[in-house]
């Protein structure tokens, strides 16, 4: 935020909210102390010491893109210049605003010290890319020009993720497709967005959603969506918005007031300053140019949407200035086609119902595309409209925020079944009706100030173990794609039951002096589960011996462990085995029958076990008590030695 006090107080209520669900968050305004040539620079080096330190991920800029408030980046991006003289862009033709300045934290973003910061290769005096291009961190910016603004947008964000307006507009999506070129000499079909808006419902529109597609065409006719999806002309577009849904995407020609294609207007200033869609707010992808020019002016249709208290968007990405299409984009892969395929490819089928996470993987997933890498005639980073198309679609809204693609519901509880201290913990996060939940969190709080955060991977699988502390109570919050929060508690069992060996086998089954020896050790432990296993190994009945160990990590939870010997020379070979849990109990095993003989004919025996050892435990020293048995004690030092 700006340094002033009625910010802070201003986004201190999402900050705690963030905390409370295990989104580690906190509030930077002293930017003034970092190193930089202006403020923007100042900003962004402080992300990189958080990023550093801290390993953040998301980064809001709370306030508006003025100098005086959040400053953002002009790059040297004369795309308007070189491309298309005719073209009018709002501002300076050389200087092109973004905010992926702040999300790329690796690019030396003026490398060569000119002043121009973001150059392409053929404009830095060493010929580099000054840009990265793999951001770092997921942006987003709330624009306020004032604490009031501000407030307004918080609420609305935390409206919509702790108390959302539950209802079926958060099942559908609305899809508009316009003209954006009739047909023309070196473009006899002209340019129907319909066939980019009928691709994504097509391939990547969710089953369980519900959509309406919109269009007005040249010459490509749309296919009749499956009931009970709706269509209409692009007209109606107005109307539909404000009935609510909980994805907007529009495709066509745009200007900082207005949405439209080439024929007129299909959404304008007034009607966005009347957006009725109160307490429905959308994620709204605008592919079309300069329909959010936030460092311009204040009354663009990105940032009155994003302004409306409790209506418009909750998120809205749209460019700050001219973007780019091109005719022919028979596989829609190119520039603005190509940036609004992969977004909604990333959010529907890679499940990253983030906006801010879908926004920054799907410029990835661009630059990494066939478009990019093929053989014949790849595109290029080079070119100043790819540098612009990347750069000017920004978002505006909080970039952590889920988006609904259906209604939501409760989480089931994970934690119904006995736990104890130490335990690996490993299930999946479902809602009530069973519905998995794709990258949802898990956070642990307990009464004297630990926590911890997990998060599910893709398929909803989460795995996470507890210290090692009986009678631990532990609160738990979950919160996830489509979830409303849930909130549960357990308490830790203690784990007293050392752990046990079932079996012991080698690899050959038959030791061979040609190959290499495997002494594999079957464990059990059913509660904390096994943490490592020692193995102390002799061939001359230890008097000299080599030490193993083999561990699980803390997301691990093996029970059978190969200890590889390598190729051994003929002889008879002893061992002795300790395993200890998580939960710190230890358990020792010899036998006079703990041998095997390597030689040049068949000898195949391992005995069973016929001895275990109970073993006390002091911090992680093992002491183990072989009474009367004096070489039994010099095993025992040897184990200590190493252990």
């Amino acid at each position: 935020t700006p340094n002033d006090t009625e910010y802070i107080d201003a986004v201190k209520p999402l900050m705690d909210w963030k905390n409370e669900k295990g989104v580690k968050t906190i509030i930077l305004s002293n930017f003034s102390s970092y190193d930089g040539v202006d403020n923007a620079e100042k900003i962004r080096n402080m992300i990189i010491s958080y990023y550093e330190k801290e390993n953040i991920r998301w980064v809001l800029l709370a306030g508006d893109a003025q100098e005086s408030l959040i400053p953002i980046r002009k790059t040297f991006n004369p795309d308007t210049k070189i491309y298309a003289n005719s073209f009018a862009e709002l501002g300076n033709q050389d200087y092109k605003p973004t905010d992926f300045y702040y999300a790329d934290l690796t690019g030396d973003w003026d490398e060569d010290g000119d002043g121009n910061w973001g150059e392409a290769p053929q404009n830095n005096t060493n010929g580099r890319d000054e840009v990265s291009w793999i951001p770092e961190v997921y942006v987003g910016r709330l624009p306020a020009s004032n604490a009031n603004e501000l407030e307004i947008m918080i609420n609305k964000t935390l409206q919509y993720e702790v108390n959302p307006n539950i209802g079926d507009w958060m099942t559908r999506m609305l899809l508009a497709g316009g003209i954006s070129n009739y047909a023309g000499p070196k473009d006899p079909d002209g340019e129907d967005e319909a066939r980019l808006t009928e691709y994504i419902w097509k391939n990547y529109v969710l089953p369980e959603m519900n959509f309406t597609h919109l269009t007005r065409t040249y010459r490509f006719t749309p296919e009749t969506p499956p009931l009970p999806n709706d269509e209409g002309p692009l007209t109606s577009f107005k109307y539909k918005f404000n009935e609510g849904y909980s994805t907007v995407f529009f495709a066509g020609h745009g200007a900082s007031n207005k949405l439209a294609d080439s024929v007129g207007s299909v959404y304008n200033i007034n009607d966005k300053d009347s957006a009725l869609n109160s307490l429905m707010p959308s994620l709204f992808y605008a592919d079309a140019c300069t329909t959010a020019p936030y460092d311009y002016n204040e009354n663009s249709i990105g940032e009155t949407l994003i302004k409306k208290d409790q209506s418009g968007a909750i998120g809205f990405i749209g460019g700050l200035r001219v973007t780019w299409y091109f005719t022919g984009d028979e596989n829609l892969e190119m520039i603005n086609r190509g940036n609004a395929k992969l977004f909604w490819k990333e959010f529907f089928q890679e499940k990253k119902f983030q906006q801010g996470r879908a926004l920054y993987d799907s410029k990835v997933a661009y630059i990494k595309s066939s478009y990019f890498t093929r053989e014949e005639e790849p595109s290029s980073l080079d070119y100043e409209y790819e540098r612009k198309n990347i750069l000017t679609y920004n978002l505006l809204g909080d970039p952590e925020v889920d988006i609904y693609t259906n209604k939501p519901k409760g989480a089931m509880n994970p934690f119904t079944d006995p736990i104890y201290e130490g335990q690996l913990i490993s299930t999946t996060i479902k809602d009530i009706s069973g519905r998995v939940v794709p990258y949802g969190r898990v956070h642990l709080r307990t009464d004297d100030g630990k926590y911890y955060t997990v998060y599910a991977d893709k398929e909803g699988k989460i795995n996470f173990r507890l210290p090692a502390q009986e009678n631990e109570t532990y609160n738990a919050i979950i919160t996830g794609h489509n979830l409303i929060p849930s909130y549960f508690s357990f308490e830790t069992k203690g784990d007293y039951i050392k752990p046990n060996i079932l079996g012991i086998t080698t690899t050959p089954r038959t030791p061979l002096l040609t190959k290499n020896v495997y002494l594999n050790i079957k464990t059990q432990d059913n509660y904390s589960g096994i943490e490592s296993v020692f193995l102390l190994f002799s061939s001359d009945d230890f008097e000299n011996h080599s030490f193993y160990e083999m561990s699980n990590n803390f997301s691990q939870n093996d029970n059978i462990f190969s200890f590889n010997l390598g190729r051994l020379k003929p002889g008879e070979f002893s061992y002795s085995i300790v395993t200890r849990d998580y939960a710190n109990n230890t358990s020792s095993f010899y036998s006079e029958s703990y041998k095997f003989t390597v030689g040049k004919h068949i000898v195949d025996y391992i005995f069973p076990i016929s001895l275990v050892l109970v073993v006390g435990v002091v911090g992680i020293s093992i002491v183990i008590v072989y009474k009367g048995l004096q070489k039994y004690s010099e095993i025992v030092r040897k184990i200590n030695e190493k252990i």
